[in-house]
């Protein structure tokens, strides 16, 4: 028999406890003070690490106070709770070389990107909705298509405490199941899937619509990678080919990656004339001390359009890039937004907007202002302790800002000029012109209502807080160049 499930809200509760030891004196009389737990050497070296980029470093560096090594257990967890308030991103981890190798945008994965609900206020269960499937990928090739739902995982329900293995497992049996108002229930199918090792290509969708005597640039564009330069230059130049007039930029899922590469995509983007007059894309706002280190060894903290790109890859090959072929020479930009559009993504609307109309059709964005770094420990000890190896902090070193110093994402995101709901649940496909936020931007370009059928639902589900959404290093980062910046070692000869 199937299950029927109405939504409601779900409340969670954690529980904690503490376990205290007993100890006995030299003579065997018991005495009920516990005994000390040492905290070990290594983990002290650990958490003075973090300490000494967070105090030297870090974007608010004058809000963290020392602390006594000897009494924090748990190093990621410190990190967590000494960060800056308004931070949400600054994360320590021992696997330093994992994280950056997954910057690449590789890695083992299904292929999906999935929102996930709650479904009861009685227990934990959730369902998924898939937003879209990266191309070429076990989800893609089994069929399944943006608005499917997940109900099960398998053959039991999916919970607040599983739903991970839907991005995490190595392989996965998935129920699907069918919406019918506001209820939920299995349709008897299920999709089997082996996640494989693999690039996900962000340049996931794209075409040319032809409405009138309008030629339009469509592109869905899901993540900031060094590796999809290539691919980003050869739409754009079809785009040119083709006569396109107008772009409509698609970053709804899109949180972030690399700052060169929003510096490509706008380049090929903005008017010519600001990209060879290599005009001022976007400044870098670093702490006091940073400010003043960084003008007194000459460094330049301004980024700027330019056509050519010279840099290291994530393999340290030194790669030469021409994007003169590409620019589309624009006045005006339409952006696809969401909650989901954050980083890199709000950097690229920050960057342009000073000098062509951009216009935010769909959802408030993430709000990520910040740009960050990942730390080891090579780069801020003269000679590392050997206890630190494979250690790493990715940490929030400057504000990004428009050419005149504005963060207009600065604090809670870009409000959308058209507000639009970004609906999976409707099963239009990413570029179907009659999925709402792209028929918005059509109407506004061309003048001309984009003709829609019915939508399935306008069913409205609140989401798992804090919920990924895919498997990857990305999510709201955005991310400088490894080795672009040499930290001042001064009087930081090895950790303490």
């Amino acid at each position: 028999m199937q299950k029927n499930y109405r939504i409601l809200i779900i409340l969670f509760a954690a529980i904690t406890g503490t376990l205290f030891f007993q100890s006995c004196s030299k003579d065997d009389n018991p005495i009920d003070e516990p005994a000390k737990e040492v905290v070990p050497k290594e983990t002290q070296k650990v958490t003075q690490f973090a300490i000494d980029v967070l105090q030297d470093v870090y974007l608010w560096s004058s809000t963290i106070k020392s602390v006594d090594v000897t009494k924090i257990k748990d190093p990621v967890a410190m990190v967590d709770s000494i960060r800056y308030s308004a931070d949400r991103w600054t994360s320590l981890t021992d696997d330093a070389k994992g994280l950056t190798d997954s910057f690449a945008g590789e890695g083992t994965s299904y292929g999906y990107s999935l929102g996930v609900y709650l479904f009861s206020n009685t227990s934990n269960q959730c369902f998924a909705v898939v937003q879209f499937v990266y191309p070429g990928t076990p989800a893609e090739k089994a069929g399944m298509k943006r608005g499917d739902l997940i109900l099960q995982m398998n053959g039991t329900d999916i919970t607040t405490s599983n739903y991970y293995d839907l991005f995490y497992s190595s392989s996965v049996t998935l129920g699907m199941a069918a919406l019918n108002g506001n209820v939920i229930s299995l349709n008897n199918k299920t999709i089997s899937l082996t996640a494989v090792s693999m690039y996900q290509e962000p340049v996931n969708t794209y075409k040319v619509i032809n409405k009138g005597s309008s030629k339009i640039g469509y592109l869905f564009y899901t993540d900031y990678t060094l590796k999809s330069h290539e691919k980003l230059l050869e739409v754009l130049q079809s785009f040119k080919a083709s006569g396109v007039t107008d772009v409509i930029l698609d970053l709804r899922y899109n949180l972030g990656g690399y700052s060169l590469t929003s510096q490509i995509l706008s380049s090929m983007l903005a008017p010519a004339s600001i990209v060879s007059g290599k005009q001022i894309f976007l400044k870098q706002i670093w702490n006091d001390d940073y400010t003043a280190y960084w003008k007194k060894q000459g460094e330049d903290l301004n980024e700027y359009f330019s056509y050519t790109y010279n840099y290291e890859d994530e393999d340290s090959k030194k790669v030469s890039l021409s994007v003169e072929s590409a620019n589309l020479n624009l006045n005006r930009l339409f952006v696809l937004v969401s909650g989901n559009t954050a980083s890199a993504s709000e950097a690229t609307i920050t960057g342009l907007s000073p000098y062509i109309k951009v216009t935010t059709i769909g959802e408030q964005t993430a709000g990520k202002y910040c740009g960050g770094i990942v730390f080891t420990p090579d780069d801020i000890y003269e000679t590392p302790d050997a206890a630190l190896k494979n250690w790493g902090i990715y940490t929030m070193v400057y504000r990004y800002a428009d050419k005149n110093g504005n963060t207009a994402c600065m604090p809670d995101g870009f409000k959308p000029d058209y507000e639009v709901a970004d609906d999976p649940f409707d099963r239009y496909a990413m570029g179907d012109e009659a999925e709402p936020l792209l028929a918005k931007a059509i109407q506004l370009i061309t003048g001309e209502s984009v003709t829609t059928k019915a939508a399935v639902s306008l069913f409205r589900p609140k989401s798992v807080d804090k919920a990924i959404s895919r498997k990857g290093a990305l999510n709201n980062k955005l991310i400088e160049l490894p080795g672009r910046y040499k930290l001042n070692k001064e009087n930081r000869s090895s950790a303490r």
